[in-house]
Formats: C-alpha cells, sequence, structure tokens
C-alpha cells in the first residue's frame, strides 16, 4: 500500500470512521493507466472529485484517507441508491484498460482489487450487500466493465465471497422472483424504479435483490 494524498481542496471534511456503510467501484477511463499515476494526478489538479484508492496490477494508492469524505459518487441530478453517499461510503477506482468491446480491467487488477474490497469489508464490517457500483448509487455508466457486462459484475461479488465457483442466478421475470422478494420487485415495477428491457427481462441478479429487498423493508423507498 502507498500514499499520494490528493490536493486538499479535492475532497471533503473529516468524518467518523464509524459513518462509512459503504464501498462504491469505479473504472478509471484509461487505458493502461497506473494507480500511481492517478495518485500523482489528483494530487497535482484541482479536479474537485476524488476516490480513496486506486489499484492496478500491481500496486494500491491511497488517495484520500479513510476518515475523510472524498467527492466520488455525489451528484447535482437524482440519486437512485437510497442511502448511498459521499459522506458514508468510500470510493474505490479501478485501473482499466480498453478493448475493442469497451472497457475491462486486467485478471491482476481485479485480483488487487477484490483483496483490498475484502479488507476494507473487514475494517468497517460491510456486507456484501452495501458493496455497490457507482452506476447504482447515481446511473453514471460507472464502472463501464461492470456496467456493460452485469454478469461481470455478479462475477466479482461473488468473488469478495469466495463463492466464484457457484452459478449466477438470474431472475427474469416476477414470476420467477422467489417469494421473500415478489413484494419488493412489484412495488419496485409500480413505482417505475425497476424496468425491463424492451422485451420485459428483468436480469435482475439475486445480490442485487437482497439488496433492493433490504432498502425496500428499511422504508428506504417510502
Amino acid at each position: 500500500m502507498h500514499t499520494k494524498l490528493a490536493r486538499r481542496d479535492n475532497y471533503g471534511a473529516h468524518r467518523d470512521p464509524k459513518a462509512i456503510q459503504y464501498l462504491v467501484i469505479h473504472y478509471t477511463g484509461g487505458d493502461g493507466d497506473t494507480a500511481e499515476e492517478n495518485a500523482i494526478y489528483f494530487s497535482r489538479d484541482f479536479t474537485e472529485t476524488s476516490a480513496h484508492y486506486f489499484v492496478d496490477d500491481n500496486e494500491v494508492w491511497q488517495s484520500v484517507p479513510d476518515d475523510f469524505t472524498a467527492w466520488h459518487c455525489g451528484t447535482k441530478g437524482t440519486y437512485y441508491h437510497p442511502a448511498c453517499r459521499n459522506r458514508n461510503s468510500i470510493g474505490i477506482e479501478l485501473c482499466s484498460r480498453r478493448g475493442p468491446d469497451g472497457y475491462y480491467y486486467t485478471k491482476s487488477t481485479r485480483k488487487q482489487g477484490i483483496q483490498l474490497v475484502q479488507d476494507l469489508m473487514k475494517r468497517y464490517h460491510i456486507p456484501i450487500e452495501r458493496v455497490v457500483r457507482h452506476y447504482d448509487v447515481t446511473h453514471k455508466c460507472c464502472p463501464e466493465p461492470f456496467v456493460r457486462d452485469s454478469y461481470a459484475w455478479s462475477r466479482f461479488r461473488a468473488e469478495l465471497e469466495g463463492k466464484e465457483d457457484e452459478p449466477l442466478t438470474i431472475y427474469h421475470t416476477l414470476e420467477e422472483v422467489p417469494a421473500w422478494g415478489t413484494e419488493t420487485v412489484k412495488f419496485l415495477l409500480e413505482k417505475g424504479y425497476l424496468a425491463g428491457d424492451d422485451e420485459g427481462d428483468l436480469d435482475l441478479e439475486h445480490y442485487m435483490l437482497r439488496t433492493l429487498v433490504i432498502s425496500y423493508r428499511a422504508g428506504s423507498y417510502q
């Protein structure tokens, strides 16, 4: 682990570490950039954005201390996640590469990222349901590899739990949703918070359903 702090005007106020409840995954949008290069950039240039960690094939660089708020998942528009915000989350940027079909992460970067996320989950007692994509908070297409390919995101979360060999469970219709999730999905469909594709395929992965049900039962969508 290396440290190169961002410019002080690129991140927010001090916070109690007990406030940390979510881990938000991003991508840098680069093509072969490194964690060190990103850390240096945010330490030098005024961007009004920041992240706590940058991860590449070989290294992890911390740019904002955990007990300070990074500006990584805020929006001037609509929040689509009921609770995750800058003030209660840690932002993790995975360095990306670009191929003919879009951005991707190398196997080594994924491995480094998984190890970091697992360490943070343990340190702050964060369950898998609270490891989210930037997209889940604001609907920004970030991290692009995990927005374009929802199965890759599901596999990443399965690896965090050591379940990478287990088959993925995807619910395509309301009828396929288990009884414990039916009320939540019906509500979200009626409100327009959840919608399928042009053919009505929900493409709802099991981990995401669990997250939605917890939020619904907590009254976050009322």
